[in-house]
């Protein structure tokens, strides 16, 4: 943030006018106009004055105390992490501490000396009341850490948290930080700490049909991940490594018991991509079939904790529309004078 935008905030922010901006600084009000629009710059003597008014220091106004760049932190992290290699952890957590004060509103500077800390307490071999020590220190920098306005950081903070609850044997404590959480799929470590927690309580029952769910959920991702890495490769013109991806969801559906039907879909896309009629046919009957079959996911002893949600529809009431897209379609023009799609 620069100078200018500081300035149209913080005079924002105190409730004040341009014109008694001007007033206060003994300058014209067009001047403060000029100043928030970037066209010109503060003198250096209305600085003080300026900063004063707007209630901020000079390194504020200055905007110093903006967020670090990526190419910043990694420096910062390597000067720390020489520094405890050489002179030894404490030399490097106290060059860490300095270096956070110097900028205290850096979540993310916080966010990267903390797990750099925490990985080479592991291995600093110090005494055992001085590891305590630090690890309390660095538990607090994740605690003012949780309550970061970037998300990504803030949910950082509570799954290492949760974490050393567990480690602890604090489960209540890690359960209010794991219910912090979202649910959502780029913190999937969630599930397991929460398998852990029930595990731990002797909650086996529980435990099990999480983690058959997370599992269902997981290759149900990475399923979805290949049916996309198919569309990529025929788009680029590479029709044998979809062919090869397709095999390999095959095998991703017979290691995981899923249903048939994923692997005649990802055969079948491959089969229209070549126009080759006859493929194209038998798998489409390979999925007719499955979609013609009831076969529900408990079935496999993965899955038999999992539950789903019954929509009251079955995949055999798709069969009509998908045959009439068949019919008309010009994808599937090839089709039409093929004697296997017609018999």
């Amino acid at each position: 943030m620069i100078i200018h935008t500081i300035i149209q905030e913080r005079r924002k922010a105190l409730g004040l006018t341009q014109e008694q901006v001007a007033e206060y600084l003994g300058i014209t009000t067009p001047a403060v106009n000029k100043w928030e629009k970037g066209s010109t710059c503060p003198d250096i003597a209305l600085l003080p004055p300026l900063a004063r008014l707007l209630k901020i220091d000079l390194n504020t106004l200055f905007g110093f105390y903006e967020d670090l760049t990526q190419q910043e932190l990694i420096l910062f992290c390597k000067e720390i992490h020489e520094t405890a290699l050489s002179a030894g952890f404490d030399a490097g957590f106290a060059a860490a501490q300095a270096k956070i004060h110097e900028y205290p509103n850096s979540d993310s500077l916080l966010h990267n000396f903390a797990l750099l800390l925490q990985g080479l307490l592991m291995t600093a071999g110090l005494e055992e009341a001085q590891t305590i020590a630090y690890r309390r220190k660095i538990d607090a920098w994740y605690e003012r850490l949780a309550q970061s306005d970037e998300a990504v950081i803030r949910n950082g903070a509570r799954f290492m948290l949760a974490s050393r609850a567990i480690g602890d044997g604090q489960y209540d404590k890690a359960q209010e930080y794991l219910n912090q959480i979202p649910n959502r799929n780029d913190i999937p470590d969630k599930r397991l700490l929460q398998a852990t927690i029930y595990l731990d309580q002797n909650q086996v029952e529980d435990a099990a049909k999480l983690l058959e769910q997370s599992l269902l959920t997981a290759v149900n991702d990475v399923q979805t991940i290949m049916y996309k890495l198919i569309d990529a490769n025929i788009a680029l013109g590479d029709k044998d490594t979809a062919a090869y991806v397709a095999e390999r969801v095959t095998k991703l559906a017979e290691a995981f018991d899923l249903n048939p039907y994923n692997t005649a879909v990802a055969h079948f896309t491959v089969a229209v991509a070549n126009k080759d009629a006859a493929q194209t046919v038998a798998f489409l009957r390979q999925m007719f079939d499955s979609m013609l079959s009831v076969r529900k996911v408990q079935e496999s002893p993965l899955y038999r904790r999992v539950t789903t949600n019954d929509t009251g529809t079955s995949m055999k009431e798709l069969i009509p529309p998908l045959i009439q897209e068949l019919k008309h379609s010009p994808e599937y023009e090839y089709l039409q004078t093929s004697e296997e799609f017609h018999t």
